[in-house]
């Protein structure tokens, strides 16, 4: 009974070896057709469909580490293409989890701060791009600071920013916009600036003047206007005896009085903001930088363009 018994083992063995498929999925053939259909879809910027096709290999085919190591990379590609921020997220963090060791970390984890970047989590982008800049070496970490610098521009960390641009080597295709910014930091406590305190005292002195002050003409003669009418109307109404009504205009001026006044504080912080802002946007403008995707390295390209 041993040797019928041994035979069918053997026998078991056998069948398992001639079909690998029960085992670990598809055949490897079948898996690099299901992978190659997936990236059809991601080059036609069919992400959605993209991405089920790449969960579909997954599923079919977990005995292919290495299509599924792309596939959960691109996962997370795809989302980022498809701009939704917190699944890229999501989706990056689970591919770096798996699979610590990749080639593509250096580049998941750039797409992962970019995602925060656009989630406006600054801290935490700041962080990821951080890690990358200990970790990685070459282009990638050369972005990674980059990025840093713009986000701590974002931040109003202008000095912080201008050290950041400063770890840029020479030579990077990120240098020459990093010249740019960092010369642009260095005269930007020279822009015109409208003091809030000074207008809102100037609007306390004479409604309208503030608004003067921060360059806005049109509010400064309505300020002017309707206060002037306030207060005349609120005299005659007095001296006519008509204390009741008179009062009730009084009050009602002191409330476009302290308007004037509060109006006039917001539109110096509205004239510097916008100022920091167009400034800011001409230096991006200056030295603008276009991202690509290179299919063939499976990662984000930058192309820099300056302008004078």
């Amino acid at each position: 009974m041993r040797q019928p018994l041994g035979t069918l083992i053997l026998l078991c063995m056998i069948l398992c070896g001639a079909f690998p498929c029960h085992a670990g999925g598809l055949p490897h053939n079948e898996c690099e057709r299901q992978f190659a259909f997936a990236e059809s879809l991601f080059e036609e910027s069919d992400f959605y469909r993209a991405i089920g096709e790449y969960k579909r290999l997954i599923f079919l085919c977990p005995g292919s580490e290495t299509l599924c190591e792309k596939a959960f990379f691109k996962i997370g590609v795809s989302y980022f293409k498809a701009q939704q921020w917190q699944k890229a997220r999501e989706a990056l963090d689970d591919f770096l989890t798996r699979f610590p060791g990749s080639p593509m970390v250096g580049e998941a984890l750039y797409l992962k701060g970019m995602s925060e970047k656009h989630l406006s989590l600054h801290e935490e982008a700041l962080n990821t791009f951080a890690h990358i800049s200990e970790t990685q070496t070459g282009e990638v970490r050369e972005k990674a600071i980059y990025q840093s610098a713009l986000i701590l521009v974002d931040m109003q960390q202008w000095k912080r920013a201008g050290e950041m641009f400063a770890q840029i080597p020479a030579g990077s295709v990120f240098y020459d916009s990093a010249v740019v910014f960092s010369a642009g930091l260095e005269n930007i406590g020279n822009l015109p600036h409208k003091s809030p305190a000074v207008a809102g005292s100037l609007a306390a002195v004479l409604p309208g003047a503030g608004h003067l002050y921060t360059e806005r003409p049109r509010d400064a003669l309505v300020a002017f206007l309707l206060n002037g009418l306030f207060i005349w109307s609120a005299i005659e109404l007095f001296e006519d005896d008509k204390y009741v009504t008179g009062g009730i205009v009084t009050f009602l001026e002191l409330g476009w009085y302290t308007g004037n006044i509060y109006s006039a504080v917001g539109s110096a912080h509205k004239f510097n903001k916008r100022t920091r802002e167009t400034f800011l946007q001409g230096l991006r403008d200056r030295a603008h930088l276009s991202y690509f995707y290179d299919r063939s390295t499976a990662s984000n390209g930058i192309m820099l363009s300056m302008s004078f």
